[in-house]
């Protein structure tokens, strides 16, 4: 099955995205149930998979690697070797941190092939959410533009493991356990590289806030 073709037709009709029937007569799609219908063979569920998560693999690959086409390229290649292999994937409970674990490991796997080091990896320097300047205060957009700059100044001092973390968290909303399987280290390693990076970013800028995170990223 073709990754490209999954953003196409009716693949995505209600009817037919079941994977396990309710008593009320409405379909869940808990994570769990929803690998196990995608291993045998449910389109939809593998359909389901992708378009839930695709846009946030290829945000935290050009984290990983500034080439864009290899994380494109690499995404398919993840999806299509799934599909591929689907009868023998193994049970699945979180399929973000599934996910987010292969196409690190890819990733770094095709960088080192293609001769790119792993401190390839770019700044946090998108601003995902963009702001509407006719709905905002010239005042305001200036104010908000200079928190972002000096953000992204602090932002620049951490290595690559913690911006990694940086946005896994907020950007890809990744439980810590979660975190903790994509980068492989312990919950309690993750807890203290977590800390570690907060302070170091408020060292930088004593002023900055989750909230403000959480809005930038």
């Amino acid at each position: 099955m073709n990754p490209n073709s999954l953003h196409k037709g009716n693949i995505f009709d209600k009817s037919i995205r079941s994977v396990s029937l309710n008593e009320n007569g409405t379909y869940e799609t808990s994570d769990f149930n929803l690998w196990q219908e995608f291993k045998k063979g449910n389109e939809t569920a593998f359909a389901t998979i992708y378009k839930d998560n695709v846009k946030g693999l290829y945000g935290y690959g050009v984290k990983l690697v500034s080439n864009k086409s290899l994380v494109k390229d690499t995404i398919q290649d993840l999806f299509v070797e799934l599909w591929d292999a689907k009868e023998n994937l193994g049970d699945v409970r979180s399929i973000k941190s599934y996910l987010f674990k292969s196409i690190r490991r890819k990733l770094i796997s095709k960088a080192i092939k293609n001769r790119k080091r792993v401190e390839d990896i770019s700044a946090l320097e998108v601003v995902h959410k963009q702001m509407d300047s006719t709905e905002i205060s010239l005042i305001e957009k200036q104010v908000f533009d200079e928190k972002r700059n000096k953000l992204f100044s602090a932002l620049s001092k951490l290595n690559k493991k913690q911006r990694e973390i940086i946005h896994l968290k907020f950007y890809g909303n990744l439980s810590y356990d979660e975190i903790s399987d994509v980068m492989g280290l312990n919950k309690k390693g993750t807890y203290n590289l977590m800390a570690h990076t907060i302070k170091v970013l408020r060292q930088h800028w004593v002023g900055i806030s989750i909230t403000f995170l959480l809005i930038v990223l």
